[in-house]
């Protein structure tokens, strides 16, 4: 359950950051398990259900940990965690234990207490604790898509670098599609929590415009800004909708068309056999 101190801009937060979290995960991709691994005393324990490598798991969340615990951005204080880290680390934590199910079992918070439990001298930091929660079911599934977003908008801006190959830059026509078929389906979708999602994606869609718009004439197939223009979510919605009542209008014609034919049927059968 979400604590009642937690509001919805503090969970979403460290999107705004997105580039700078997305560069520490990267990090600690490559990073393996050592002998002594921070979660050897308790790797049989049902945390693990949806962890292949348990042990790699827990030594790239310590390294992630120290990263953001000894980094200097945005002015931070070096030896601490900012409420970005811990809102990004929460999340973290819920995508990789919880599974693609969203298996509720698991604690995260209880994970983290037992894990620093037996390495304090490593796991310093005096609020993470108090951060740490397992995010509604519906809320994690909404901060994947966005995450995803923000993955393909990566995806577009490594294709507008000066000096890239052509072939790479001609894959951008297909990595904003890609972006703007997703953008579309998050909104679609959403059915909880929308308010705090929807406020999350707005500020996407300002940033995919600002950021890309200004690099397309690096590429052949994106030279035109409008393909950085994602619509606004009640235009989807609205849009949606009428598409929906469409399709509901064809499907109550067709049924009634199906009965008039099987009454025209059973009216003529009976005048043959009369």
């Amino acid at each position: 359950m979400t604590p009642n101190n937690v509001t919805g801009a503090e969970r979403y937060s460290f999107f705004k950051d997105f580039d700078y979290y997305e560069d520490n995960e990267r990090n600690v991709v490559g990073v393996v398990a050592v002998k002594e691994s921070c979660c050897k005393s308790f790797v049989s324990e049902s945390f693990f259900t949806h962890i292949e490598f348990p042990l790699t798991f827990c030594e790239q969340f310590k390294k992630l940990y120290n990263l953001l615990f000894n980094s200097l951005v945005n002015n931070k204080k070096e030896g601490s965690l900012n409420d970005n880290d811990c809102s990004f680390l929460n999340y973290w934590l819920n995508d990789k234990l919880r599974g693609i199910n969203i298996d509720s079992s698991i604690s995260v918070n209880d994970f983290y207490k037992k894990l620093k439990g037996s390495n304090e001298t490593i796991f310093k930091d005096k609020i993470l604790e108090k951060k740490l929660y397992n995010i509604e079911k519906h809320d994690l599934e909404n901060m994947r898509k966005l995450y995803d977003l923000y993955n393909t908008k990566s995806k577009v801006s490594s294709t507008l670098t000066i000096g890239i190959s052509t072939e790479e830059s001609t894959s951008c026509l297909m990595h904003t599609n890609e972006c703007y078929r997703k953008y579309r389906d998050a909104i679609i979708n959403c059915h909880n929590g929308c308010y705090d999602f929807y406020n999350a994606l707005t500020y996407f869609k300002n940033k995919y415009k600002n950021d890309l718009r200004l690099n397309s004439e690096n590429t052949s197939s994106c030279r035109y800004e409008e393909l950085f223009i994602l619509p606004d979510y009640n235009a989807v919605l609205k849009e949606h909708e009428s598409i929906s009542n469409k399709n509901l209008v064809k499907m109550i014609n067709f049924k009634n068309e199906k009965c008039l034919n099987v009454d025209a049927l059973a009216y003529f059968t009976l005048l043959l056999f009369k």
